[in-house]
């Protein structure tokens, strides 16, 4: 084995190492160190020295944050502080550099994508609005597909006959935009619709309606902002959907009481000889309500689910509506979700635990639907024009008779007419005795060979000559041409040789007995023409 070798150093006699203690010993009288120190007391002294500079530097540190502004953005340009830098980029590279760069080590192996790719990449990717110069990503809106909305833009304008724009002019185009793009509008944007005019801002609710995705509570006071009384109301495939639900319309329809009054109390007189005067009590300032000159209101095309206890409550606030529109209302009941469901006790027969079953429309039991439109009409005195497309299935509840008030009755029987029947009334010699139109269409018309068919020894004289000459004005061909397989369009124009049977029955009821109150009859408008049924 190799033989340990241990170093040994000579000191010599005026070296450094003599120099370093005389050094030390100067510094010691000076009131360093003492010369005598150990190598261990030396290197905890070092340590110290080292922790009191590092404290140093953090504080230091801090200080220099704390100068620096960490305000948002838009804070930061309001109070004019100015913005801090941008960390320096690597010697030796720039920011183009470290920008392709970084794009070459997250790009995938081989040829680049086509264009058409890259698009409906953008298409899948999430929203996103821009804000001061800072990209923030909004959740994406889901596409509704089964949302029941109008066929075209602008309907309720066209049945009440109101002169509308170009249909293919820049303010069409740009609202239509404006509508197919709504979901990137935020709250934050609500606030610039105010510079916008009302009407074209009530006009962006019909093409949103159309066009657009359902809007909420904010975006309808936002798009109804300001102080100009508004007397149209076009919510047609809006009213009932998402969250503008008929409860929260509601509320944003309801007038609200002023508290100007209450302030002007609690005030504090100058003298005691200012006392209010007779005016001032009997004539306190109210706050009137943008929609207290509301008077043509269009709910059409809600949800299937829609609430009509909900519409009772609407109707309360808008007593002044002379021109309504529920297209495509389902069939009125206060329980829509219990059509099917009844209730059985142990000892008795089940009982339907609505008004209405799932088979009220077959037994032509139409008594909780005239009820609720006796309500409605209770709310809704100064009615005169009324918009039911789509809604055979309930038209014949609006002809369903009720017997006469009890002080009519009372009359009769002191008068010892005992032999004569209380007289009957409708909606429509009572409480709607002004309403003059009522469209009563099914929205859509049979063009199809199969009319001819169902002509023969189906339906009534009247209608039949009615259809045909509707047929040959339009160019229809009532003879046979092509033949459907499967029968498709035969039974969809049954079925509406069906409606239009109960709607025109029901029609010529409520005019008979309007003619028989000597009241002007109604001009009920089928799709196809417009007359008062006799």
């Amino acid at each position: 084995m190799p033989k340990k070798r241990t170093l040994k150093l000579k000191q010599f006699q005026g070296s450094s190492s003599a120099s370093a203690s005389n050094t030390g010993a100067s510094a010691g009288q000076d009131g360093g160190d003492s010369p005598t120190s150990s190598v261990n007391e030396r290197l905890s002294q070092l340590r110290v020295a080292d922790s009191l500079d590092a404290n140093q530097r953090k504080r230091e540190l801090a200080e220099l944050v704390a100068q620096k502004s960490t305000l948002p953005p838009e804070l930061r340009r309001v109070l004019g502080v100015p913005e801090s830098a941008a960390p320096a980029p690597k010697p030796g590279q720039s920011s183009s550099a470290r920008g392709a760069d970084r794009m070459q080590r997250w790009r995938t192996p081989g040829p680049a994508a086509p264009k058409s790719w890259l698009g409906l990449r953008a298409e899948r990717e999430p929203t996103l609005s821009v804000r001061g110069g800072s990209g923030r990503r909004k959740k994406a809106v889901k596409p509704i597909t089964e949302r029941n909305r109008p066929q075209e833009v602008m309907r309720y304008a066209k049945l009440l006959g109101s002169k509308l724009e170009k249909p293919r002019g820049l303010t069409h185009l740009t609202l239509k935009r404006l509508a197919q793009h709504w979901d990137l509008v935020d709250e934050e944007d609500y606030a610039a619709f105010g510079e916008i005019p009302l009407r074209l801002r009530l006009q962006l609710i019909c093409y949103i309606g159309v066009y657009g995705p359902p809007i909420d509570a904010v975006a309808f006071k936002a798009l109804t902002q300001g102080s100009d009384p508004i007397d149209t109301l076009d919510l047609a495939g809006l009213a009932g959907h998402g969250r503008l639900t008929i409860r929260k319309l509601a509320h944003a329809l309801e007038p609200r009481a002023s508290h100007t009054s209450q302030a002007a109390h609690e005030e504090v007189l100058d003298s005691w000889d200012a006392e209010e005067t007779l005016e001032d009590v009997l004539n306190p300032s109210l706050d009137i309500s943008r929609f207290a000159h509301l008077t043509h209101l269009s709910l059409s095309h809600p949800p299937p689910d829609v609430s009509w206890r909900e519409l009772l409550s609407l109707s309360k606030h808008v007593p002044q509506l002379t021109h309504l529109s529920l297209a495509y209302w389902p069939r009125p009941t206060r329980t829509p979700h219990l059509s099917t469901a009844t209730i059985s006790s142990g000892n008795s027969p089940e009982v339907r635990a609505g008004g209405t079953h799932i088979y009220s429309g077959l037994d032509q039991d139409y008594s909780e639907a005239a009820s609720l439109l006796r309500l409605l009409s209770g709310h809704l005195l100064c009615l005169q024009w009324l918009d039911l497309e789509g809604c055979a299935e309930w038209m014949p509840a609006l002809a369903m008779h009720a017997n006469a008030s009890p002080l009519s009755q009372q009359s009769q029987q002191s008068d010892e007419e005992w032999g004569t029947r209380p007289s009957l009334i409708t909606l429509f010699t009572d409480t709607w005795k002004n309403v003059n139109y009522i469209n009563c269409s099914q929205g859509w018309l049979p063009a199809s060979a199969e009319v001819t068919d169902m002509l023969t020894g189906y339906i009534d004289v009247e209608l039949r000559a009615g259809i045909t000459k509707y047929l040959r004005a339009h160019g229809i061909s009532t003879n046979p041409g092509t033949t459907d397989m499967y029968d498709v369009e035969k039974r969809r124009t049954g079925v509406w040789f069906e409606g239009e049977k109960k709607t025109r029955h029901a029609a010529r009821r409520i005019n008979t007995v309007r003619r028989a109150k000597t009241c002007k009859p109604i001009t009920f408008d089928f799709g196809w023409t417009r007359e008062a049924v006799r």
